[in-house]
């Protein structure tokens, strides 16, 4: 009997997992709100009535991963057509590309919001949406794909004296570019890769520009030598290298280029104890002076300013940008379906409670994808995570019972506590290869050194090595778990590996030979 699914959002997550599931056979819905896919790369003015988006994309947004780790494994991206590190348009170009070549739009309700989900007796679930603000209508599905985000609700803390600031404080999740801020004095309060663009932006502008921040954090830029960052992060350094030579050659390696960071912004964690801010200006800024940055916490919001912890104060602002993140929140299902109530982690309203940051331990037909916070790529994050799902609705991968889970995600909430400062936005931080490669592992489709050391003994032993080379010197890129196991497709990632490692810029022909030939129909040139 066919599977029927619902997939809520039509962003990175739920077209790659409305993909996934087509190839399985399944029978496939994706409830869109909005009328265009993308999700958060689908950018949008405030609306001019309210001051509310739902794109988070400012106009100046650049991806912080490069192209060739942020690609699907099967629809890679073409370097002579898009660049190292690419803008919002060029990234909803490229979903929109995805979902013509694999077929996705029919399959996508534009304009239709969930309203609820709620399980009948027979643990299916009923569907409460609405089309154009229509009345609601109910459909019954197999299982529910949670696919719509973690960047849709601001995180707005409640700091004294906000209500007594006469300038204006606005979360940058409305922030769309410099212009109307040309002499005006602005503090940004937080230390993410928001916090570092907008402050980059701006201060080009300012008369003043004040960046706010508790804990302080790593930047690293996005090129080193010419090189892209993620070309200095390969698997060897990450799964073979002892953690501390890794942690060691790293900061060396960002000392090296940019300096040591000011007093200020050194944190007092290693590089690799929170998700780092991507930025090639925002340390020349700041020395320079047109960035003033505080380590400090804010103790109260005043008529005209800032008070701080450590006892300093900013005066005569015009504007506070909170650049303070998200809260983790899907209001159309229960939160005893997601949340942890007791998190060996840490105690935060973001804590959840699932499998591998997807799955709770008492509905196995329930599943929340992309809500975890990666220092890497998302894209070959969730398509393995699609393709982890689907094996269990499938029954190809066996998961234990609900006790066995629920020890299962405490020694995954362990591990962070070990890995990760005590922080909300890091209650869903995984490391990017330990945590696909767990995936890949269930799947069959992990890149192993002895998998991949077997192929040398085969007809093409110069092809096999050039593979391995590039699998565990190179970039960290989504075609190495395609070459084995559950839903793999060697030809056309073999091809990829070796492109990437070849630095070539284009597609090469055995990648064109393997996409045209591919059973979904394209409706692109490749």
């Amino acid at each position: 009997m066919t599977i029927k699914v619902a997939i809520v959002g039509a962003g990175i997550s739920g077209l790659a997992t409305a993909k996934q599931c087509l190839e399985e056979g399944f029978s496939v819905t994706v409830f869109e709100a909005r009328d265009n896919i993308g999700g958060q790369w689908y950018y949008e003015e405030p609306d001019p009535a309210t001051g509310e988006a739902q794109s988070s994309m400012y106009e100046g947004t650049i991806s912080n991963t490069c192209r060739d780790t942020s690609g699907f494994s099967d629809f890679p991206m073409d370097p002579a057509r898009y660049p190292d590190f690419y803008g919002h348009r060029a990234s909803l170009q490229y979903l929109h590309e995805y979902a013509d070549y694999f077929g996705l739009k029919q399959h996508i309700l534009l304009d239709t919001k969930v309203v609820s989900c709620q399980q009948v007796e027979d643990n299916r679930w009923k569907i409460k949406y609405t089309t154009n603000h229509e009345e609601p209508r109910e459909t019954v599905y197999d299982a529910l794909l949670v696919c719509s985000g973690k960047s849709t609700k601001p995180h707005i803390p409640a700091f004294t004296g906000m209500e007594t600031f006469q300038g204006r404080i606005f979360h940058s999740h409305i922030y769309r570019r410099p212009e109307g801020f040309s002499g005006k004095r602005v503090a940004i309060i937080g230390f993410g890769n928001s916090a570092a663009d907008i402050a980059s932006e701006l201060c080009g502008q300012t008369e003043e520009c004040h960046l706010v921040t508790r804990r302080g954090g790593w930047v690293l830029p996005r090129y080193i030598f010419g090189k892209s960052i993620h070309a200095w992060n390969s698997r060897f350094s990450q799964s073979v290298l002892p953690t501390s030579i890794s942690k060691w050659s790293l900061t060396t390696l960002i000392q090296l280029v940019e300096g040591k960071l000011t007093p200020e912004l050194q944190p007092e964690h290693d590089i690799l104890g929170a998700n780092p801010a991507i930025h090639s200006s925002l340390i020349e800024n700041i020395k320079v002076g047109r960035i003033t940055p505080h380590r400090a916490g804010v103790k109260e919001i005043t008529a005209t300013g800032l008070s701080l912890t450590n006892g300093e104060t900013i005066n005569n602002l015009d504007a506070i940008i909170l650049c303070t993140g998200y809260d983790i929140d899907y209001p159309f299902i229960s939160e005893d379906c997601y949340r942890s109530k007791h998190s060996t982690f840490m105690d935060s309203p973001d804590s959840v409670h699932l499998y591998r940051l997807t799955v709770p331990p008492h509905i196995r037909n329930l599943f929340i994808m992309g809500v975890f916070q990666l220092p890497g790529p998302i894209q070959p994050a969730v398509e393995l995570q699609a393709r982890w799902v689907t094996a269990i609705l499938t029954g190809r991968i066996k998961l234990p019972p609900a006790e066995r889970l629920s020890e299962l995600i405490a020694s995954e909430e362990e591990e962070r506590g070990r890995q990760w400062i005590q922080s909300d936005r890091h209650t869903v931080s995984a490391h990017f290869l330990p945590y696909c490669d767990s995936l890949a592992k269930d799947l069959g489709a992990a890149p192993t050194f002895g998998r991949l050391f077997s192929r040398i003994f085969t007809s093409n032993p110069i092809r096999a090595m050039s593979i391995l080379h590039a699998v565990y010197f190179g970039m960290c890129s989504s075609a190495q778990y395609r070459l084995f196991g559950d839903g793999s497709k060697p030809e056309l990632a073999a091809a990829t590996i070796l492109r990437l490692a070849g630095g070539e810029k284009q597609l090469s022909e055995e990648e064109k030979i393997a996409l045209t030939s591919a059973a979904a129909v394209s409706h692109v040139e490749i």
